[in-house]
C-alpha cells in the first residue's frame, strides 16, 4: 500500500531557524533597535564593558539615550492602552 502525503510535506523542510529577515516584525522592533543601537555607543557600555540591561537600569548612565527609551515605553504602552488600540495613535 502506498499512502499520498498531504499537501504541506510536499514543501523541502528546514533545517536550520528561519533567518531573522524573513520573521514578522514586533511592532516595537525599530524603536528597541534604535534604543539598542544608542546605548552601545553610550560610555557605559563602550567604557565600563557593562551589559546593556545594567546600563539601562541605571538613569545618570542611560540619559543620552532619553529620547530613544521614552519612545520605546510609549510603543509598549500603546500595545496595552485601549483607548490607543481603538481610536489609533495620536497625532499632535
Amino acid at each position: 500500500l502506498e499512502f499520498s502525503s498531504p499537501a504541506h510535506e510536499t514543501q523541502p523542510k528546514r533545517r536550520h531557524p528561519v533567518p531573522p529577515t524573513e520573521k514578522m516584525p514586533k511592532k516595537c522592533s525599530e524603536a528597541a533597535l534604535s534604543l539598542l543601537t544608542c546605548m552601545e555607543e553610550t560610555e557605559c557600555v563602550k567604557k565600563d564593558k557593562k551589559s546593556v540591561m545594567e546600563c539601562l537600569r541605571d538613569e545618570f548612565e542611560s540619559e543620552p539615550c532619553s529620547a530613544q527609551r521614552n519612545a520605546y515605553y510609549t510603543c509598549k504602552h500603546s500595545q496595552l492602552n485601549m483607548r490607543t488600540r481603538i481610536r489609533g495613535v495620536r497625532v499632535y
